[in-house]
């Protein structure tokens, strides 16, 4: 809780908005949830990042998941790692968001230990290049094995060049529109069924509206 913030005389309620990249101190009681702010300062404030919609949502979404899916007072460094690591290559107009963003969907599954077998379908362990999801089990199968009723990737073949690639190698990574869409819509129905507070992440909705409108990619 930042006392005062929204008063004339403040300036944290800028520094206190979300995206920020900042250091805090504050007082802390084991005896409360909410602990006093006493100082904050940017350590990075990302204006470029802040000139463009579509980048600012994706940013919120990097924050609001990682807020999401971790537990509270963990500092879990690796995520903590990650996320402003992302952040900042959003911050770089060289770089393409959509990219990014699929890095950083694919490091936070496999953080969380949630990382689905990319090569081999989860019913009869043939590989694959296409297929889907289980809706039973949240598995990946091959086209074989789909049904239906089953969740249809079109192709994971993808996912599989972020494996052993680091994100300032992302250049190197080439992308079409439809993989980006693919990825994003693969990881996201993964986490969401293994992962429950990942359904509850707002500005997620905001991304799916974004890439069914397939010209802002």
């Amino acid at each position: 809780m930042a006392k005062g913030a929204k008063g004339p005389k403040k300036t944290n309620s800028a520094i206190l908005e979300p995206i920020n990249h900042i250091h805090v101190q504050y007082y802390h009681k084991n005896s409360r949830e909410i602990q006093l702010l006493k100082e904050a300062a940017f350590i990075q404030h990302y204006s470029i990042m802040r000139k463009n919609l579509n980048r600012i949502i994706l940013a919120l979404t990097v924050v609001e998941m990682i807020d999401k899916c971790t537990l509270d007072s963990n500092p879990h460094p690796i995520l903590y790692r990650l996320g402003w690591r992302v952040l900042d290559k959003l911050n770089d107009e060289n770089q393409n968001q959509w990219r990014v963003f699929v890095f950083f969907l694919y490091h936070l599954s496999l953080r969380l230990g949630f990382m689905p077998d990319l090569s081999n379908c989860s019913k009869c362990n043939s590989k694959m290049t296409h297929g889907g999801i289980n809706k039973s089990t949240g598995e990946l199968i091959c086209t074989k094995c789909i049904s239906h009723t089953e969740i249809q990737i079109r192709n994971i073949s993808i996912l599989n060049k972020l494996i052993n690639l680091h994100l300032d190698e992302l250049d190197t990574l080439s992308i079409e529109k439809k993989d980006i869409l693919d990825s994003i819509q693969l990881l996201d129905t993964f986490l969401s069924y293994h992962i429950e507070e990942s359904n509850k992440v707002k500005s997620m909705h905001m991304v799916r509206i974004i890439l069914n409108d397939k010209k802002e990619l």
